[in-house]
C-alpha cells in the first residue's frame, strides 16, 4: 500500500482514475478459495439445493432416486420455476393486455397457493404434491407476468401487490411457527 495517500481526505476522481490499474482505489488480487470449508459447507447445505424442506416435511416433495440416490424436490416449487417462465414468455409472445387486467392476475394467480399452504400449514391436512404443483405454477405465472411487466413496460405498481402478499405471507409464517 502506497503510505503517502491520505485516505481520509475526500477528492474527486474521474472515472478514467477509478479504474486505472496504477491507482490505489481498485486493488486486482487474487482470492483463494478454501477447498475444505467449501466442502464442509456444501456437505451441510447440499440437501437444502432442489428443496428447502426439513426431513419432517419431506411428505411436500418428490422423491426420486437419480444416479442410486434419493433426492428430494419441493413439489410446489417444480411448479412455480416454470411457471415463471410461462408467464414471461407469454408476456413476450402473448397477446396484448391492459394494464388492470395485468395486475388482476398477478394479484390473482397466487392466491390457489397461499390457500393451499394455508390449509395444510394450519390444519391436520396434509395435502397432494400434484396440488402443490399446480398451485405453485399458477404462483410461478404471476411471478413471472410481474417481473416482465416491471422490466419491459415499468409497471411499478405490480411493487404494490407484491409488498401486499410479502406482509401477508410474513404475518402467516409468524403464526405458523
Amino acid at each position: 500500500m502506497d503510505e503517502s495517500i491520505d485516505r481520509t481526505s475526500t477528492q474527486t476522481v474521474g472515472i478514467r482514475e477509478c479504474f486505472d490499474r496504477s491507482t490505489p482505489f481498485i486493488r486486482f488480487q487474487t482470492m483463494r478459495i478454501d477447498t475444505t470449508e467449501l466442502r464442509k459447507g456444501l456437505s451441510e447445505t447440499g440437501r437444502f439445493v432442489l428443496s428447502h424442506h426439513v426431513p419432517a416435511e419431506f411428505y411436500r416433495c418428490y422423491s426420486p432416486v437419480v444416479f442410486g440416490r434419493r433426492v428430494h424436490i419441493c413439489a410446489r416449487c417444480a411448479g412455480v420455476y416454470p411457471g415463471i417462465g410461462a408467464g414471461v414468455l407469454a408476456t413476450l409472445i402473448g397477446p396484448e393486455v391492459t394494464p388492470a387486467t395485468v395486475a388482476f392476475l398477478v394479484a390473482l394467480l397466487p392466491v390457489p397457493s397461499l390457500v393451499d399452504w394455508s390449509v395444510t400449514t394450519f390444519s391436520s391436512r396434509r395435502g397432494y404434491n400434484p396440488v402443490r404443483t399446480v398451485t405453485g405454477f399458477l404462483l410461478g405465472c404471476g411471478y413471472g407476468l410481474a417481473i416482465a411487466h416491471l422490466l419491459f413496460e415499468a409497471m411499478v405498481g405490480l411493487l404494490g401487490i407484491g409488498v401486499g402478499y410479502a406482509i401477508l405471507a410474513g404475518i402467516l409464517l409468524y403464526y405458523s411457527w
